[in-house]
């Protein structure tokens, strides 16, 4: 507070200063001292002043959540755009959950098997076991097939691609058949990528695995029980990846961000973005930054006067929801700012959630009380200050006062002596004294 004043008080000396010529102002005082010095002044009113703080931060949903998964499955579909509103539990985004039904029927045989032979006893576990063992033979052949079929499809839609390459920057080729060979290779090169390999052999899934350990387990007298739980939390993992593969909103709001593509993998979201970004923006925040040295003016309640370029000229109410209990260092600066959270409560019709917003936070008023400009103040250096007071005998009297609430231009002032409709000089001049004679300029 004493920094703004002061940085008023001395503008307005310097200006007095300029006026005068500078150096010269002693002289022409004390040439002046018979005459007059040449002044300024403005009446002492009575008014109400109430001092604000403006904020500024951009304006975001008061509640928003980034949507990301982290199954590495291809998006099938996606089913909102930017700009839809949405319930919780909405279904944004469908991944595709084929091979993934295919390992839970599996899991389910591989439990369902497990619970028998724990009823049956051990009687049938050599059996179990070769059976696992030649289902899982099978499987891994049938899957090789497969890989060395999609490996051929790949080499030949790899082979076109080239070829259409070298005829396009012929001039034999159009940029759309390029551009089909494209996505006919990518497409190739996407199953091949399915299978896991290692050295050219198809590897089995965690699935398969599963069910040959288990078996290989209750062979080698492992715990059954303990065996059908692992089993049964191996399938709980799977169909929970399974009802992920619908991907949903967790709160009620609006669509803000679609980054998520169709064909893409779920979690390889272009720059590390997430699928979707919803947020509340039926209610709008914003969250400003408010120096150490205006905290103390700040409190939760307080009512507020929102602004922004949208609104041409128009405000809406807000009020203070939330002063952050701890500080944080300004960038460049030993100054610590508080974060402040003002909630909009008035009509938030022309408002959108990004653009940038000021905020106008009242934070004293003071009513029917004596009221004069900055200019007129004289600071002592030492938390005090004075004004001169144009006497009827054109003479000047200094008073000191004390401050109230202040405004941008004007200030309350208290002192016993001074009463409305007082003259006080304006960018009053350090070489003035109490009892000089002045000329008031009309």
């Amino acid at each position: 507070m004493k920094f703004s004043r002061k940085k008023k008080i001395i503008i307005g000396m310097v200006a007095v200063a300029l006026v005068l010529g500078g150096g010269s102002v002693n002289a022409k005082l004390n040439s002046a001292a018979n005459s007059g010095v040449a002044i300024s002044v403005s009446d002492v009113v009575r008014k109400d002043i109430k001092s604000t703080l403006t904020l500024r931060a951009p304006l975001e949903g008061t509640e928003s959540v980034e949507v990301v998964s982290r199954l590495h499955y291809e998006i099938l579909s996606i089913d909102v755009k930017e700009g839809d509103k949405v319930e919780k539990d909405r279904v944004l985004a469908v991944l595709d959950a084929s091979h993934l039904e295919e390992e839970i029927e599996k899991l389910k045989d591989n439990v369902e098997l497990l619970q028998i032979r724990n009823t049956e006893g051990k009687s049938s576990k050599d059996t179990s076991a070769t059976l696992a063992e030649q289902r899982l033979k099978e499987e891994l052949e049938g899957s090789q097939r497969s890989y060395e079929s999609a490996l051929e499809m790949y080499g030949i839609a790899k082979n076109r691609y080239e070829s259409t390459a070298v005829l396009y920057d012929s001039g034999g080729a159009t940029k759309w058949d390029l551009t089909d060979r494209e996505n006919a290779l990518n497409e190739a090169k996407r199953k091949v990528d399915a299978f896991h390999v290692i050295d050219g052999k198809v590897q089995a899934t965690d699935a398969q695995l599963a069910e040959i350990r288990n078996a290989t387990e209750y062979l080698n007298n492992a715990s059954e029980a303990k065996s059908i739980e692992i089993a049964k939390k191996e399938l709980e993992r799977k169909q929970k990846e399974l009802e992920d593969c619908k991907v949903k909103s967790s709160i009620q709001g609006t669509i803000t961000r679609v980054n998520a593509k169709v064909g893409r993998f779920a979690d390889e979201i272009d720059d590390k973005n997430p699928m979707f970004v919803i947020e509340n923006i039926d209610t709008l925040k914003m969250v400003a930054n408010v120096s150490e040295y205006d905290i103390g003016k700040m409190e939760i309640g307080q009512q507020v006067k929102i602004s922004a370029d949208i609104l041409n000229g128009d405000e809406v109410d807000g009020i203070v929801s939330r002063i952050s209990p701890t500080g944080e260092q300004k960038q460049g600066s030993n100054e610590r700012i508080i974060p402040v959270q003002i909630d909009v409560t008035g009509d938030t019709k022309g408002l959108i959630a990004g653009i940038n917003a000021s905020a106008k936070v009242e934070t004293a008023v003071a009513q029917n009380v004596l009221v004069i400009p900055f200019e007129a103040l004289i600071d002592n250096g030492d938390d005090t200050y004075s004004i001169f007071v144009l006497q009827e005998d054109r003479t000047i009297q200094k008073l000191n006062v004390s401050l109230g609430v202040e405004d941008v231009l004007e200030v309350q002032v208290i002192c016993d002596e001074l009463k409305e409709g007082d003259k006080v000089v304006m960018n009053p001049h350090v070489s003035m004294t109490d009892g000089m004679s002045v000329i008031v300029n009309e």
